[in-house]
């Protein structure tokens, strides 16, 4: 049974609809299996179809399912190419349908099994038109099979609707049903919707299996709820059920996610304890981890004893492997064991190459990352645009944007097309240097060609307006990325409150502030890898600084309050600042409880000339 919680309801037997759905643009007027078992096989094809038909009729009597569909799927491939006679959208599967049809007077068994060949065909449209030919339900598998076939193609909206079709018809859903729409729920993001899905299965008195289980922790996993997804893992024990690898996975994955690599490895060693054999798939989760949080020793370990347990070492291990080299700033390894990946003949894939490209890009190699990622393209390798992107980003931070456009056009001449981190990256290196122009006629050719801007994007090209003093145009930019529903981030909001600052606007930065829709969405603790560049407290220190210059100590102490009741801690300089602000204004003891703070926070004084930093203001603060 399910972990206690809130929204483990119990609904009422009688079925309600899970969510609100859209209308399945695949659905088709229906025709009786007599009207099509008219229609005449067209006649080159009639005996090795009406053969075909015979023998798939005979495999679904004996329930040799596995067998028929393969014959069915023979059967839709010579039917794909001698069905000209029949018109309408979808004549090879009304070709087979009718071949189908007129070799038995009970042809539904092999329909149903015809609509599971075609949904594992991935001929969804074809497969739908078949199904709502039938007067009656094809048998389960066939229904499961359709769902699961539209939710793998992310057609959720056709899912659920022919879900309610299905129920209507009288299908009795089985867990096999249950844990299709709730891998559905997963991919669409909706954990509530799952609960809810898991709700009426248990409703309906049917108990969830191992799959539903790993699925829903996959899910929940995914959302970040980590602690309910441990409830829901030892749910699934005390339930009698036997977590397998994948469950495992899902878990220890979700946990490397949080840079708990320790719970990770205890959950491996529950999973050695059960007697599963761990895979290639547990040891990269395992060797992922150890290297992000940059324990690269224990992860090498990892790595030598992957052999032992009859598992060959795969390229996403050894991208794992490389990564965490470079990671702990250790490029010679990291080359090391790309050398000795290609001794064990595994071909290093487009992952291996951004890799290591990125890798040398960060440790200062720029032109041996050129050289490397030459030799890929020379060697035939499947390059993709991570490579080149971080090439071109590199080479715009060192300021040297003519070699990061040439690289931009290397890149499409390798049938590589830029995409919104390319733009992104020449956008902020052209506004990093005010080339204003050029970074406004870089962003045109990019939406002209149909690629959506991201907050990225505006937030460099806000960045460099507002350095220039056109902090008008700075908003105007803001606004507009608001219009085309992007959400300014930490960052966005810390470079228009440093623009308005530097025009000397200091009031106008913290009225900014407070209107914006939610001040904790830009002040709080936690940050993407997105944000990570800039912390979230650069905000509040900018406003401080803008309020020192202005000569407004109190205010100035007022966000300095409100940044340490957010759990906050400044830098030096902004202490510096606040301590010769309230010095100036006579309050020495205020100063002292400043300078005490500071060291309870482990703040060291600065004992050098300070120099603001480049986002707060151009210049240093004069005799400070």
């Amino acid at each position: 049974m399910p972990p206690p919680s809130p929204s483990l309801r119990l609904l009422s037997s009688r079925r309600r609809p899970l969510a609100p759905h859209h209308h399945c643009p695949c659905r088709r007027h229906s025709h009786s299996a007599s009207t099509v078992a008219a229609a005449s096989t067209p006649p080159p094809s009639r005996d090795c179809a009406a053969r075909l038909a015979a023998a798939v009729h005979a495999s679904a009597a004996a329930k040799n399912f596995p067998h028929a569909i393969r014959l069915t799927k023979s059967l839709i491939q010579a039917s794909s190419s001698s069905s000209s006679s029949f018109r309408g959208p979808h004549p090879a599967a009304t070709a087979a349908f009718a071949a189908l049809a007129s070799t038995s007077r009970s042809p539904g068994p092999a329909v149903g099994v015809l609509v599971i060949a075609l949904s594992q065909m991935a001929r969804l449209d074809e497969a739908l038109s078949v199904f709502r030919r039938l007067r009656t339900l094809p048998a389960l598998p066939a229904c499961n099979a359709i769902l699961d076939g539209l939710v793998k193609a992310r057609r959720f909206a056709c899912a659920w609707e022919l879900f309610d079709e299905m129920l209507s018809r009288g299908m009795m859903p089985t867990v096999v049903t249950y844990n299709t729409l709730i891998n559905a729920c997963r991919h669409q993001g909706a954990v509530a919707k799952a609960w809810e899905v898991w709700d009426q299965m248990v409703a309906r008195r049917i108990d969830p299996n191992v799959v539903t289980y790993t699925t829903m922790i996959c899910a929940i996993c995914e959302e970040g709820c980590i602690s309910e997804a441990e409830k829901m893992f030892a749910a699934m024990k005390e339930a009698g059920l036997q977590p397998n690898l994948y469950t495992y996975n899902a878990l220890m994955s979700g946990h490397c996610q949080r840079d708990d690599i320790d719970r990770a490895v205890a959950l491996y060693q529950d999973l050695l304890k059960s007697g599963l054999v761990p895979n290639a798939i547990i040891f990269t989760t395992l060797i992922d981890g150890f290297c992000k949080v940059k324990r690269f020793s224990e992860a090498k370990r990892m790595f030598v004893d992957v052999p032992r347990f009859g598992v060959a070492p795969t390229v996403p291990v050894y991208n794992s492997l490389i990564d965490g080299a470079f990671r702990s700033g250790n490029a010679q390894e990291a080359l090391a064991v790309y050398q000795e990946m290609t001794r064990q003949e595994l071909q290093p894939d487009e992952f291996t190459c951004s890799i290591i490209v990125r890798g040398l890009c960060d440790g200062g190699q720029l032109q041996v990352a050129t050289r490397f990622l030459e030799g890929m393209r020379q060697s035939g390798t499947n390059l993709n645009a991570a490579a080149y992107n971080a090439l071109i980003d590199e080479y715009c931070a060192n300021g040297n944007l003519e070699e990061a456009l040439a690289t931009c056009t290397r890149m499409t001449e390798v049938g590589i097309e830029p995409n919104v981190v390319t733009y992104s990256s020449l956008i902020d290196g052209h506004s990093k240097i005010g080339k204003m122009e050029m970074a406004m006629a870089i962003f045109t050719e990019m939406v002209t060609k149909g690629i959506e801007p991201n907050v990225v994007t505006y937030t460099a090209l806000i960045r460099g307006h507002a350095k220039n003093g056109d902090i008008d145009v700075a908003f105007r930019l803001q606004k507009e990325m608001k219009e085309r529903g992007i959400s300014p981030n930490t960052i966005t909001v810390s470079v228009l409150v440093d623009g308005l600052c530097r025009e000397n606007r200091a009031q106008d930065a913290v009225r900014f502030v407070m209107e914006c829709d939610d001040l904790h969405q830009f002040f709080s603790n936690s940050t993407t890898d997105q944000d990570h560049p800039i912390p979230n407290s650069v905000t509040y220190m900018t406003l401080i600084y803008g309020l020192y210059i202005d000569g407004q100590h109190n205010e100035a102490g007022k966000i300095f309050s409100c940044m340490r009741e957010s759990g906050m801690v400044p830098d030096s300089f902004t202490y510096t600042l606040l301590i010769r602000g309230q010095c100036m204004l006579g309050h020495v003891l205020n100063a002292m409880m400043l300078y005490a703070d500071m060291m309870k926070q482990g703040v060291k004084p600065m004992r050098h000339k300070i120099v603001c930093p480049e986002i707060w203001s151009c210049e240093p603060l004069n005799g400070l």
